[in-house]
């Protein structure tokens, strides 16, 4: 196995590794189980104090977009006539928004993590979609949200190995004490207690009253990792009035789980790699499976890259759906995956052909190394 890793370390450093190269190495599997405190209970089981709260209980189980609640009787220091202050989950913090970020060169390129127990796979194991769903508008007419161009290309898989278990789905509260999230999106961790979404999923409009849960390697309901393997949001820093090139933003997690899981290292996205088979897509559509199971493009070219408000747009025909928002574009150097977008929607210029995009740039790589220095 260690020969294979050390094959790909001899390849260039100014290009990522095509597709055709990078599956000509074999996986390496796992050495050891996950941590512990990844499924703790005290990761997910958070009851949290907020004012005016009219709803409270403990999770038992998610289904579809509705959280079942139970009595909070025998929750330790809570009393009967304070139960109605209290909410499940974190309530969320500060959302800064941000305009301009600059970036140095030590921040263009920084290494990726993987844990001592873990290996890596190049591709992940294939899975089967649970349902195609056709998703319609309240009149009944079908909804195209983003491009997916024939034939699909995508491939629903099993998030099990490393880099595929830190991509993870998102689920968004405007209401803080609603027991239905109000939307959901994809995310991958990029630093210990980072992740990386667009600037569309953060709830900026909420006045403040808002949560968000994310939950890595989601599959069918839960994570693969255990039911309390998941993680509430404590804040978000990102670009609130964005164009599609700066439709980024971090977030803070409240547990360490890119710490126990991984997470990706980060590259300034640059035009001498464009068309080249590099590149995957990874993320949550809701057309397939219903957002239950992930799903990725494989070894796409990146077309175009246009500057495009602080960031760049990066264009691309890989196919995508509702739910991707925010799922990480990533290429491989030296056997290691590194992040170099994430992905926004799509769009369709007169008399130009569609085409999806992602958000990247220094704008990217400055605003994963704020996270980083400022979230240990």
């Amino acid at each position: 196995m260690a020969t294979d890793r050390s094959k790909l370390s001899h390849q260039s450093q100014d290009h990522p590794i095509d597709g055709d190269t990078l599956m000509q190495n074999a996986d390496v599997a796992d050495f050891d189980l996950p941590p512990a405190e990844l499924n703790s209970p005290q990761n997910y089981l958070v009851i949290d104090r907020m004012e005016g709260a009219d709803r409270s209980g403990s999770h038992r189980k998610q289904t579809d977009n509705t959280f079942d609640f139970v009595s909070l009787e025998n929750h330790p220091g809570v009393v009967a006539a304070e139960r109605a202050n209290y909410i499940f989950g974190h309530r969320g913090g500060d959302l800064k928004a941000v305009e301009v970020h600059h970036i140095d060169d030590a921040q263009k390129d920084t290494e990726p993590h993987m844990p001592k127990w873990s290996g890596i796979a190049y591709a992940p194991r294939a899975a089967h979609a649970l349902k195609r769903v056709s998703l319609r508008r309240r009149s009944g007419a079908r909804v195209h949200p983003e491009a997916v161009f024939p034939p699909d290309e995508r491939q629903i898989y099993y998030p099990s190995a490393y880099p595929w278990r830190i991509i993870g789905r998102i689920f968004v509260w405007t209401n803080a004490s609603a027991p239905n999230w109000a939307w959901s999106g994809s995310a991958s961790l990029v630093g210990r207690s980072t992740i990386l979404t667009a600037s569309h999923v953060v709830p900026w409009d909420s006045g403040g009253n808002w949560k968000a849960l994310f939950v890595p390697a989601y599959y069918d309901g839960a994570s693969l990792y255990g039911a309390n393997a998941a993680s509430w949001i404590l804040s978000a820093q990102g670009y609130r009035n964005h164009d599609q090139g700066d439709d980024m933003a971090v977030m803070r997690l409240a547990q360490p789980l890119g710490e126990w899981l991984g997470y990706f290292g980060y590259k300034t996205y640059n035009d001498d790699w464009e068309d080249g088979n590099y590149w995957t897509v990874a993320g949550y559509p809701g057309d397939l499976s219903g957002g239950a199971r992930p799903s990725a493009h494989y070894w796409f070219p990146i077309t175009d890259d246009d500057n495009d408000g602080a960031g760049v747009e990066l264009e691309y025909r890989a196919d995508t759906n509702s739910g991707n928002s925010g799922g990480p574009v990533f290429g491989w150097w030296s056997g290691k995956p590194y992040v170099v977008g994430t992905h926004s929607g799509w769009e369709d210029n007169f008399g130009e052909p569609k085409q999806n995009v992602a958000a990247g740039g220094s704008a990217l790589s400055s605003l994963i190394g704020w996270a980083r220095a400022n979230w240990p």
